[in-house]
């Protein structure tokens, strides 16, 4: 999710999402881009990133993230920074979480 950006009715946001398999981010194991039309003046924008074959690619690793927006006016899109976190599914115990728990 971004917030706190001026979206107006019919500009375009692209999610771009890099799913990998070390906490820094060098070794890519899945991705994936997810458009977000708006469809009113908004400040807020959203994506969920699917479990199969995206967030199901690692136990371990990282996620980086980060959005395109397509003004509808014609006007210039532009890039944010890259955000980076790290992703585990490795539950205390040894259990590896999935898409039920």
């Amino acid at each position: 999710m971004v917030d706190q950006i001026p979206f107006k009715t019919g500009d375009e946001v692209t999610f771009h999402i890099t799913v990998c398999s070390d906490a820094t981010g060098q070794t890519p194991a899945a991705e994936i881009q997810g458009a977000a039309s708006i469809t009113a003046d908004t400040t807020s924008a959203s994506y969920t990133i699917p479990w199969d074959g995206v967030l199901d690619a690692v136990t371990e690793g990282s996620i980086i993230a980060f959005y395109t927006h397509t003004p509808a006016d014609g006007s210039a899109s532009s890039t944010s920074q890259e955000a980076i976190v790290r992703y585990s599914r490795q539950q205390p115990g040894g259990t590896v979480c999935g898409p039920e728990n």
